[in-house]
Order: C-alpha cells, then sequence, then structure tokens
C-alpha cells in the first residue's frame, strides 16, 4: 500500500474500556439539571415536633433540586471510591465548566428581544445566575471535601468499611456545600427564619436521601470494581 493510500484510511483514538465515561455522564447531567430546578422554592410537609422546634409549626420549605440533587453526591462517591480522586477531581471540574458555560448561556439568551409569547422565559432562567453562582461555590467545596474524605478514609482502611466512609462524607460534603449555596443563593430575598428553615431541611434531605440508598450505593460500587479491568491495580 502506499504512502497516500496510508494517509486516506479513517483513523480513530482508542478509548479503553471502562464504565468511567458514562459515570460521568450521569454526574454532570444531575448538576445542570438540578441548576434550573433549585431556581423553585416550594412547601413541603408539616412535620409535627420537627417543624415546632424550628419554623414555628410551618411547613418544611425545599427546592426542585431535591430531587436529583443528592443523587450527584451519590455518584460523586461512586466514582471517588472506584476510579480514584484524581479521576474524581476531573469530574468534579468538567461538571463546574459545564454548569458555569450553561450560567452563562441562560443570562446572554435572557438578554435578547423576545417574540410575544416567549416573555417568560426570561423570568424563569434569568434568576438562573445567581442559583449558579451559589451552586458552583457550594458544590466545588462540597464535592471536592466529600471525595476527599473519601479517599482518605480508603487510605486508612483499604477495602473495609465502604459504608462507613460513604456516610461520613455525605454528613461533611453536604454540610458545606448546603450552607454554602443556601446563604449565597438566597439570603436577602427571603426571611432569616425561611432561610433557617430552608437549609436545615435541606440539609438533612439530603443526607437521609444519601443514607437511605447506601445499599443500593454499594452494590454498584461492587459491580464496577469487579467489571472494571484496571481496578486494584
Amino acid at each position: 500500500m502506499t504512502t497516500s493510500s496510508q494517509n486516506q484510511t479513517a483513523s480513530y483514538a482508542e478509548v479503553p474500556r471502562s464504565y468511567y465515561d458514562i459515570v460521568v455522564a450521569v454526574f454532570v447531567g444531575l448538576l445542570l439539571i438540578s441548576g434550573v430546578t433549585a431556581t423553585k422554592l416550594f412547601e413541603g410537609p408539616t412535620i409535627p415536633g420537627f417543624s415546632d422546634w424550628f419554623y414555628g409549626g410551618g411547613p418544611l420549605i425545599f427546592d426542585g433540586g431535591a430531587f436529583l440533587f443528592p443523587l450527584s453526591y451519590v455518584v460523586g462517591d461512586i466514582m471517588t471510591e472506584v476510579y480514584g480522586w484524581k479521576r474524581a477531581r476531573r469530574a468534579i471540574w468538567t461538571g463546574l465548566a459545564m454548569t458555569f458555560l450553561a450560567a452563562v448561556t441562560y443570562r446572554i439568551v435572557s438578554m435578547t428581544h423576545a417574540v410575544e409569547g416567549f416573555e417568560a422565559w426570561d423570568g424563569v432562567l434569568a434568576p438562573v445566575t445567581r442559583i449558579t453562582i451559589a451552586g458552583l461555590a457550594g458544590y466545588l467545596a462540597g464535592n471536592m471535601l466529600n471525595s476527599f474524605v473519601v479517599v482518605r478514609l480508603k487510605q486508612r482502611a483499604g477495602e473495609n468499611n465502604v459504608a462507613a466512609r460513604l456516610i461520613g462524607s455525605t454528613i461533611v460534603g453536604e454540610f458545606v456545600d448546603t450552607l454554602i449555596f443556601c446563604t449565597i443563593a438566597f439570603a436577602g430575598t427571603i426571611s432569616t427564619m425561611e432561610l433557617t428553615n430552608y437549609t436545615v431541611t435541606g440539609y438533612v434531605y439530603k443526607c437521609l436521601v444519601e443514607l437511605c440508598v447506601v445499599p443500593l450505593t454499594l452494590q454498584v460500587i461492587k459491580f464496577l470494581k469487579r467489571v472494571e479491568p484496571s481496578y486494584g491495580r
């Protein structure tokens, strides 16, 4: 075969067999969806005792990110446990960049003159800019800390006590994330009582969600450790 023929042959880069790209895609997708849905606050149930203690008997306050955002920490735990600190950081920075790009795009689009009937779009997504800034700050601090705790505990325990490090990292990471996000996102726009309600409710709720799915998380981790060709090398 001539050199000219060889140059015309289609070539592709090889991708090692791994589930890492799927995990990262799910992780980033959860962040982008939660970044938009978090702009809406809504009233949840009133829990006797808990509501009386914190909020004078009023309903608990959530944001729309409550549906999916806790799962981003679950995926982050899985990613760190299986793929390590370096790969987890790469995914976290990728998510940060895509979330920032989304916020900038929303802002640019909201500055354009809407065709009649599409004005409501600006009112819905324009506030995403402040939410995104809050989300980026909380997300970066919380997820980095979450992954760091997983790695440090794993260095001490090896393959033992996986559940303990998942729970410990969640308690620490979610606390920092929730405190930063709620303060930046809604301080000054809602009352102090509502902000306290929203912050405490969000933290407790997200921790409970992640605790409830720990058995499933452990099964996913076991599966990935078993099927990843390079794990343990």
